[in-house]
């Protein structure tokens, strides 16, 4: 266990939730446990019903605890705690991880170390000890990017092991959107200049914040952490994987498990980003994917219904309909923020 004083003050940690209590409780306990002495820690909750910003007032007094009266969504929640944060380091952390020790000390050290770094993320593994892709190029935003997910390939290639051979031996045959998604593996001891990196665990520097704006809030959930690594780097900060260290992450906890295979504000968030940083030729071909992926899953929940009764397949069609409802209006993209800030109560411990 690290030392009580050995995390440095200097950096503030932001955690966004929303009906996670459980997990969150969790994720304190192990900033607990590891070193958070003198840390400033800011929880944003967004309107959760579970009892998530009553179980952090009662048993982490210490905690800075931001309450929405409704759910902001990812990168807004994010934003509000970032301007709370006094720290010369801000790090974005899911309320589905758990903390290892010495990692955020490493990442801090690091960034110390190199003024050029604007932003740094650390090994995310699975519960199993499974490596997690959270970095990349940017040659993986590619339309190949959108093939592989839509197709499932990705999972048919989970174990280390194998996505380590991929890439150490055959990343020349895998063209350069698979090796993009590869670079986790690509290294074992030293830090990796990226493209790309998660917002699961992902440290800032302050200097880099006030340069680059915040998150875009037009991204309720999913590649608003894409987008913000491309602006870093537009603006000529240098983004870092650091393979040494690393914090559990319980993949889609703390969003739902069909986070991504039906949900609109996914798909959503996808149509943007391309529509933001890709031409237009680029945005119809990856609508059309979609659109032609989702008709053949609607096609596939409606097949599969007619032979059972179970109810999944009925929330299935309805999911999926809503994504090619969305595929076919070329002008929709998430909503721009509004210019009122929704009320939220901000507490320091304790409240009644």
């Amino acid at each position: 266990m690290a030392n009580s004083q050995s995390m440095p003050s200097s950096v503030a940690v932001v955690i966004v939730n929303y009906c996670t209590r459980e997990l969150l409780r969790d994720c304190l306990h192990s900033l607990e446990q590891h070193g958070t002495t003198g840390m400033e820690i800011i929880i944003v909750d967004n309107h959760s019903s579970d009892g998530s910003a009553e179980m952090v007032s009662a048993e982490f007094p210490r905690v800075r605890l931001i309450q929405n009266s409704e759910n902001r969504g990812f990168s807004a929640a994010n934003n509000q705690g970032i301007k709370e944060a006094q720290g010369k380091y801000v790090l974005l952390l899911n309320s589905d991880t758990l903390v290892l020790p010495g990692a955020l000390t490493a990442m801090a050290d690091f960034m110390d170390q190199n003024p050029d770094c604007g932003a740094a993320g650390c090994r995310l593994v699975c519960a199993d000890g499974r490596i997690q892709i959270s970095s990349g190029g940017e040659a993986s935003l590619g339309i190949a990017r959108v093939i592989v997910r839509l197709s499932g390939v990705a999972r048919l290639v989970q174990g280390d092991a194998t996505r380590r051979f991929l890439r150490r031996y055959l990343g020349f045959a895998l063209g350069r959107t698979l090796r993009a998604c590869l670079e986790p593996y690509g290294t074992d001891e030293s830090p990796l200049e990226v493209d790309l990196l998660s917002a699961a665990c992902l440290m800032l520097r302050r200097d880099a914040i006030d340069e680059v704006g915040l998150l875009d809030e037009r991204f309720f959930m999913y590649l608003e952490d894409l987008d913000y690594s491309l602006r870093f780097r537009k603006a000529g900060w240098k983004l870092h994987y650091l393979p040494t260290v690393g914090i559990i992450h319980l993949v889609g906890k703390s969003s739902g498990g069909r986070m991504r295979q039906y949900s609109a504000q996914a798909y959503d968030s996808l149509f943007y980003f391309y529509k933001k940083h890709r031409s237009p030729s680029t945005v119809l071909i990856v609508r059309g994917l979609v659109l032609l992926a989702f008709c053949c899953r609607w096609v596939a929940a409606l097949l599969a219904g007619i032979f059972s009764t179970r109810s999944i397949y009925r929330k299935n069609r309805s999911d999926i309909a809503t994504v090619i409802r969305l595929g076919w209006r070329w002008t929709s993209s998430p909503q721009d923020p509004p210019v009122q800030t929704p009320p939220a109560v901000l507490t320091t411990g304790r409240t009644n």
